[in-house]
């Protein structure tokens, strides 16, 4: 397992750093320092085969520590992590002293790469506007690479903590990968719709992604299709998991899911085609009057609406009901009436 310090003055930078590569499968942080002096200090006991720094440290000048790192420990290599607007400023010092340099703002996909690129040998150079954030290619070997790594640290003298833990990476790295394969073969289904077994891997992806929690824009964004496309696939894994009785919408830019039952869709609906509170309760489901008002306000609550009507525009914006179905329940009412 490659070892890597970490040394850098946020703490949050540094907990994210730590995840990334602890994430990764082949590497691991074994120690993280807020300055140079405490980073000194534990290399004078152990070295890292890999030293990632800010050079915003306040407490020495980050081409000097360079320069005494590579005299007193040749073999580590050094990773400079910087602000982007510092590659302009530093690049000769960094081509010079280190073994490359990131941005603050990289994918974590990319910090992994440039371990590994940096580890081999090779210098890694982060260029924003170059560098193949999004390379499908590029992730899909990454994620095969991890996954292999893991695999072959399998061994008979692990305990059943680090095993289930092995376990449960390579689990979660072959979801991803299957899913980069998936998009690509959906991709090559683009010129062939008809592609008797297409539907059956767009299910497969969409559940993937639905279970990872991703809001339906960034689905559509991910498979390359139509949102409403998302929206009723959604609609229908729902209905498959949890039964017939509930549904999921969603209401907000952030795609934040609200889970309405069937007695409250019809509450809803009725609320629509003007009825009010009592004629739903006493005249429709035959029900205490607090029991309608109660479910009232816990779907307000649900939509974030501020009034009844509020909600009911938020629902038909996302066609949760329609004029149609509006329209279906007003003759009722009249004939009621006259």
């Amino acid at each position: 397992m490659t070892s890597v310090y970490v040394t850098v003055k946020s703490k949050k930078f540094s907990n994210d750093i730590c995840l990334c590569v602890n994430r990764s499968g082949f590497a691991k942080v074994t120690g993280t320092f807020a300055s140079f002096k405490d980073c000194k200090k534990r290399l004078s006991d152990s070295r890292p085969d890999i030293l990632m720094f800010a050079l915003d440290l306040t407490d020495g000048y980050w081409a000097e520590f360079c320069e005494e790192m590579r005299d007193k420990y040749p073999a580590v290599k050094i990773l400079a992590v910087i602000n982007y607007n510092e590659y302009h400023l530093f690049k000769n010092g960094l081509n010079a002293l280190t073994s490359g340099y990131i941005s603050k703002d990289a994918l974590p996909s990319v910090f992994i790469l440039a371990l590994r690129s940096v580890l081999k040998g090779d210098f890694f150079m982060y260029d924003k506007l170059a560098t193949p954030l999004n390379n499908s290619e590029s992730n899909i070997e990454l994620l095969l690479n991890n996954i292999q790594e893991i695999a072959r640290s399998f061994d008979n003298e692990d305990n059943n903590r680090l095993a289930a833990d092995k376990m449960t990476r390579l689990i979660e790295l072959a979801e991803e990968y299957r899913l980069e394969r998936i998009i690509k073969l959906l991709k090559e289904y683009k010129d062939n719709p008809e592609a008797e077994d297409s539907y059956d891997y767009l299910k497969i992806a969409l559940r993937y992604l639905l279970l990872r929690n991703e809001n339906n824009w960034s689905i559509a964004n991910i498979l390359d299709l139509h949102v409403d496309v998302v929206r009723f696939y959604r609609f229908d894994h729902i209905v498959n998991v949890r039964g017939e009785s509930s549904m999921v919408v969603n209401i907000d830019e952030k795609e934040n899911p609200i889970l309405l039952n069937r007695r409250e869709h019809q509450i809803l609906q009725l609320l629509a085609a003007g009825f009010s509170y009592k004629e739903i309760a006493y005249d429709f489901l035959f029900v205490e009057f607090e029991t309608v008002n109660s479910i009232c306000d816990q779907m307000r609550r649900k939509f974030k609406a501020r009034s009844v009507i509020d909600m009911i525009i938020k629902a038909l914006r996302i066609g949760l009901i329609k004029l149609e179905d509006i329209d279906s329940l007003r003759p009722a009412r009249t004939d009621n009436e006259e």
